[in-house]
C-alpha cells in the first residue's frame, strides 16, 4: 500500500481522542459506580460521586505530569 493512501494519526490526534473516550468512560463508571479511581497529583485518588475526594496511596513521579484514569 503506497504511502498517500494511508491514514495519517498523529500522537496529538491520539491523545487527544483518548483522553476524550477515557472522560465519557470515567463519567459513565462514576455515575453507575459512585466513584472511579484516578490519578491526581501524585496520588492515587478514590472520587466520589458527591465530589469527595479521599487519598489512597503517594506514587513515585518521574517529573512527568499526566492524570492517569483507572477503572
Amino acid at each position: 500500500m503506497s504511502k498517500l493512501k494511508k491514514e495519517y494519526i498523529s500522537k496529538r490526534l491520539l491523545a487527544r481522542g483518548s483522553r476524550r473516550i477515557f472522560k465519557k468512560d470515567a463519567n459513565k463508571a462514576l455515575k453507575e459506580n459512585g466513584y472511579v479511581i484516578v490519578v491526581k497529583d501524585g496520588w492515587v485518588v478514590k472520587e466520589s460521586i458527591n465530589g469527595d475526594i479521599e487519598r489512597i496511596r503517594k506514587i513515585n513521579s518521574s517529573g512527568i505530569s499526566q492524570n492517569l484514569l483507572l477503572d
